[in-house]
């Protein structure tokens, strides 16, 4: 199990490094052509990683009801959303909303799982985590233009959560085989993404800038490193959804600090400062064992 709790964390560092690669990449190419660009390749990675390239079609035709699905789910409509938010707010804020999902798949799990219920404890993080992420929205002047956009972008990426978070029960539920389905979901969701991106008439970048090939590759890398681990943990015996989850309570407090040092233009402010905190303390809150918590919360299970 202390396996499995360490590639937790790096899986969840690696995530966190990721939201200032796609704000510096979304700077050369639009949201969809960009995402379909970087899940493609990543599910190319991985599929070469597996060496199971000849039974790639045999495996499609056994699970479409699955593949499918998720493809459409977990890459091309979360990431879809997720890219186009991260465009329209900094992405510290994304870091912090993406953070939330922890919480959300706990609540999902109660909702779809028999043995992963809520405590009235873990009820309280979930409502104190949204209270982190009405803190970071509300302070914001919706009434112009730009905080219009930005108010859209925080509403596409908490959608994104949702879906991740239903996306996550999909898995722990319906897959046998983590590593193949993992490079077959990001091959085809990429494939629907770059579909989308000429339906929006999105088009390919004039310049091919050394910064965006960077971001580019280092974002494939993420997904078909960061996927394929946290696939694989889904599915080992006696991990639960809700506890393997605790340790994306890294990627708000990463993510934003990573984004305020390598995104040009962004720095931490009080109010960004503290939902972080209070998101990160919900979810801290929430796994954290009885006997770990100040004598005022003890009593709240």
């Amino acid at each position: 199990m202390k396996q499995s709790y360490l590639l937790a964390v790096f899986a969840s560092l690696l995530w966190s490094s990721s939201f200032a690669g796609v704000k510096i990449g979304l700077q050369y190419a639009d949201p969809f052509i960009f995402s379909g660009l970087r899940f493609t390749l990543a599910g190319v990675m991985v599929l070469l990683f597996t060496g199971r390239i000849k039974g790639y079609g045999i495996h499609m035709r056994k699970n479409w009801r699955v593949i499918i699905p998720l493809s459409f789910f977990q890459t091309s409509l979360f990431y879809g959303l997720l890219f186009h938010g991260v465009n329209r707010v900094s992405a510290a804020v994304a870091a912090i909303i993406l953070g939330s999902e922890p919480l959300f798949t706990a609540l999902m799990a109660h909702l779809f799982m028999r043995n992963e219920k809520l405590s009235l404890r873990k009820t309280a993080s979930i409502a104190l985590a949204m209270g982190g992420l009405v803190l970071i929205s509300v302070r914001r002047d919706f009434s112009t233009e730009a905080g219009l956009r930005e108010l859209s972008g925080i509403l596409m990426l908490f959608s994104a959560v949702l879906l991740g978070s239903l996306s996550q029960i999909i898995i722990k539920r319906k897959t046998r085989d983590p590593l193949f389905l993992n490079s077959q979901q990001m091959i085809l969701g990429g494939l629907f993404l770059l579909m989308f991106s000429q339906i929006f008439g999105e088009g390919v970048p004039e310049s091919i800038p050394l910064p965006f090939v960077a971001a580019l590759l280092w974002l494939c890398f993420v997904s078909a490193s960061a996927f394929s681990i946290w696939f694989i943990l889904l599915k080992r015996p006696g991990v639960k959804v809700s506890e393997i989850n605790l340790f994306k309570f890294i990627i708000p407090a990463a993510g934003a600090v990573l984004s305020w040092i390598l995104v040009p233009g962004e720095y931490p402010d009080p109010v960004t400062v503290t939902g972080t905190v209070i998101i990160t303390l919900s979810i801290v809150m929430y796994y954290a064992r009885k006997e770990q918590l100040p004598p005022a919360l003890r009593e709240i299970e």
